[in-house]
């Protein structure tokens, strides 16, 4: 969107002489736009994450209200749905699907939409701990996100589709910022007006998704890694630096390899929340020492092997091999063959993998029990259930064990 900004002000942006190769899946412009947003993040990741509630709610009105205008225009300047409702089959090149081969393109769809959503799935807890009380998150979990998804989905869809009917000649415009660029060339000059505040509204909300859900949960999971070394302010400047390194826009250069990187979270991420999901509810039944967790060291149930539990390894690699033909097959169509049953494995790739983590992890801890399954505190040691204890049942405050106070790392964690 910083590309569509830049050139809504100044169209010969779009002009600038490219001086990259033909292989580089961008051109120069893409790329100082590219380092503009990078530019722009830096400082906000030193913020704390308390202080992006009221900017991303802001951010998430304006894309709304930018979303449904350019629905609306779209849709009155076509005045139907588009031909991708009309005629699919004409637009696509193919036959009409029916069958299995429709249903498997439809599980296919649910799979890689879940794939997108695979890492806040595994790291909503990550925004959830700073809710104010237990259960805050529930709503919006159950209710927000869902219809945001639908309604951002089928807002997508119908304005693809009218963009087809109204510009024959461009490509399919599914990427928003190609709808833009795409606007601002075909309709009158004073449209640049328009193109602009809309990219502002999308910009802002990449801006936000980038920042929040990408730097700050990055940060997060390095500063528990190395919470000596790395804070999360430092984390996600990390992360920030990878996000060069790993050439994103290899990613967004083909709509092919951009559904199957959407699907490889799911590959990869299902696993992982298989594990977490049965170890919390069906092993410990939600019963965690809190105490315990802040114990790098031997004398904390979640040590293990020096920090290591073996049997996490083990039930992600299970859950991660039975989709992994399909998903070469996916990114390198022309090298890796493989037959349609591993293809449809793949397609099943998060929910299958998410049971057999789940079920792998509770046959080792059936097998091997881990110490300390079901066993809370004996007190309330952080004041978490303060609101929640009865007056009754006392007024001093219990005193705190004495281990914690031995622990550097617990400290600097506070």
């Amino acid at each position: 969107m910083t590309k569509v900004m830049i050139g809504a002000i100044w169209p010969s942006f779009y002009d600038m002489p490219n001086t990259f190769g033909p292989n580089a899946a961008m051109e120069t412009n893409d790329f100082v736009a590219f380092i503009i947003f990078w530019l722009i993040c830096l400082p906000l990741l030193l913020l704390k994450p308390e202080s992006y509630r009221i900017p991303a709610i802001i951010s998430a009105v304006l894309v709304l209200i930018a979303a449904l205008a350019v629905f609306v225009w779209a849709f009155v300047k076509q005045g139907n749905g588009g031909p991708l409702f009309s005629n699919p089959e004409a637009v696509y090149g193919i036959g009409n699907l029916q069958g299995s081969q429709l249903a498997w393109v439809i599980v296919r769809c649910i799979n890689s939409g879940i794939g997108g959503w695979a890492g806040g799935i595994l790291y909503q807890s990550d925004f959830s701990r700073y809710a104010v009380h237990p259960g805050d998150q529930v709503y919006g979990q159950i209710f927000s996100i869902p219809l945001c998804l639908l309604g951002s989905n089928i807002l997508g869809i119908v304005t693809t589709s009218c963009a087809r009917g109204f510009y024959p000649n461009e490509p399919l415009l599914w990427k928003l910022y190609d709808l833009l660029q795409a606007i601002q060339r075909n309709e009158a000059p004073v449209a640049r007006a328009a193109v602009f505040f809309a990219a502002f509204a999308f910009f802002l909300s990449q801006l936000s998704v980038t920042v929040v859900a990408c730097g700050v949960v990055g940060g997060m999971d390095l500063a528990a890694l190395c919470p000596r070394y790395i804070d999360i302010r430092r984390g996600s400047l990390i992360i920030a630096v990878i996000g060069i390194c790993i050439n994103p826009w290899k990613i967004m250069n083909t709509a092919n390899s951009f559904i199957s990187a959407i699907s490889g979270y799911a590959v990869f991420l299902g696993p992982l929340t298989g594990i977490m999901f049965a170890d919390y509810h069906l092993l410990r039944h939600r019963h965690i020492k809190l105490s315990h967790l802040f114990l790098p060291q031997t004398g904390s149930d979640y040590w293990f092997w020096h920090g290591l539990n073996w049997r996490a390894p083990i039930a992600w690699v299970l859950g991660v091999w039975a989709s992994l033909p399909g998903f070469c097959a996916s990114v390198t169509p022309v090298s890796v063959i493989v037959s349609d049953a591993w293809v449809h494995v793949y397609y099943l790739s998060w929910p299958l993998s998410v049971c057999i983590s789940a079920m792998v992890w509770m046959i080792l801890n059936t097998i091997s029990p881990a110490p300390g399954i079901g066993e809370v505190d004996d007190n309330d040691v952080f004041g978490t259930f303060e609101e929640f204890r009865d007056p009754k049942d006392g007024e001093a405050e219990k005193e705190e064990p004495d281990y914690l106070g031995k622990s550097p790392t617990y400290i600097a964690s506070l």
